[in-house]
C-alpha cells in the first residue's frame, strides 16, 4: 500500500505541472488540506472547494508557480512525506525559491488530507521521524 500512496502522490504532482491544477480524481471529497503553518495564508481548505480556493489563491500571489518534488517518504501505510522546491515568479518580474513540505495522508488509494510545513525537518518531526 505504501508504494501505491506515493505513486497517487507522484502522479499529483506530475498532473499539476502539466495543467496548473488538481486532478479530482486522486482525492477524496472530504480532503483536507491544511496550510495553517504557513507564513501566508494561514488556513485550512476543505473539499474540492476548497482546493480551488487554495490554487486560486496561489495565483493570485504569484504570476508564476512551479512545484519541483525533491523525493517520497512512505510511513506508515498511509502518508506520504514529501520535500518540495517551489519556484515563484511574483508580479514584478522576481523569481524566488523556497522550500518546504508536505505530509500526504491516504486512504483506499485518495488522498484525505495535506499537512503543509515549513522545512522537511518539520514534517519528519510531525511524522514521528528524523533526518
Amino acid at each position: 500500500m505504501a508504494q501505491e500512496n506515493v505513486e497517487v502522490v507522484r502522479r499529483g504532482y506530475e498532473d499539476f505541472a502539466r495543467t496548473g491544477d488538481f486532478n479530482p480524481e486522486l482525492f477524496d471529497p472530504e480532503v483536507e488540506v491544511d496550510n495553517s503553518n504557513a507564513m501566508l495564508d494561514a488556513a485550512v481548505y476543505r473539499g474540492p472547494e476548497g482546493l480551488r480556493e487554495y490554487l486560486s489563491l496561489l495565483r493570485e500571489m504569484w504570476k508564476q508557480v512551479r512545484v519541483e518534488p525533491q523525493e517520497s517518504i512512505p510511513v506508515g501505510e498511509e502518508q506520504v512525506i514529501v520535500p518540495i522546491r517551489m519556484i515563484t515568479v511574483g508580479r514584478d518580474e522576481i523569481e524566488t525559491v523556497a522550500r518546504a513540505a508536505s505530509v500526504f495522508t491516504l486512504r483506499e488509494g485518495k488522498v484525505t488530507r495535506v499537512k503543509n510545513y515549513q522545512s522537511k525537518a518539520d514534517a519528519l518531526e510531525a511524522a514521528g521521524l528524523q533526518e
